[in-house]
């Protein structure tokens, strides 16, 4: 991973974790009992789809060359992520 997008991805870490810390106790337990529900109710497929649209939502709003980049991380990790899981005979 190039020098750029580890600092944008750090930046972009360092956002989250400031506007999680800003996120009350109660809104964060509202929000899992909401996340949690959709889970129970819905199942794993479901929310599959519902990260993965959030994740599209990003990336369209990402300029294109650091969208690539993003890209090419997340199939690189997921590639080893799955590598990984069968390497371990976890089938």
């Amino acid at each position: 991973m190039d020098k750029d997008l580890q600092l944008s991805l750090a930046n972009n870490a360092k956002e989250w974790l400031a506007l999680s810390l800003s996120i009350s106790s109660a809104e964060k337990l509202s929000f899992d009992k909401i996340h949690d529900g959709f889970f129970s109710t819905y199942g794993a497929h479901f929310m599959a789809h519902v990260y993965r649209d959030t994740f599209e939502r990003v990336l369209n709003n990402t300029p294109e060359t650091e969208r690539n980049k993003l890209i090419l991380a997340f199939r690189d990790s997921m590639d080893k992520a799955i590598d990984d899981h069968y390497a371990t005979g976890q089938e």
